[in-house]
């Protein structure tokens, strides 16, 4: 897995308030599956960053019918048990 995704890479680095709200916007324009692939570099940001981006993942995981939710949330939960146990966790909360 690449835990140092352009999109990790951006959210490390945002440190103004337009920074973050790029990272926000590319965060809901890419595809849920892609999202679910950076949900260990996710685990790896700081509490703030990574609640927001709890936030965003949460927000878009709503509009999704309960078969397709459920669906990510197994496929999360698989990527989280090839985790670090610390990572694993955080990975956990998100669902």
């Amino acid at each position: 897995m690449d835990f140092d995704s352009t999109l990790i890479r951006r959210g490390v680095q945002a440190t103004t308030i337009t920074e973050m709200s790029r990272f926000v916007a590319t965060m809901e324009a890419r595809p849920l599956d892609k999202l679910l692939v950076d949900l260990p570099g996710f685990a790896l940001f700081s509490e703030t960053k990574f609640n927001l981006a709890r936030a965003v993942l949460r927000r878009r995981l709503r509009t999704l019918d309960t078969a397709d939710r459920e669906q990510l949330k197994a496929f999360a939960f698989e990527i989280a048990d090839e985790t670090q146990p610390e990572v694993g966790e955080r990975i956990r909360t998100l669902f």
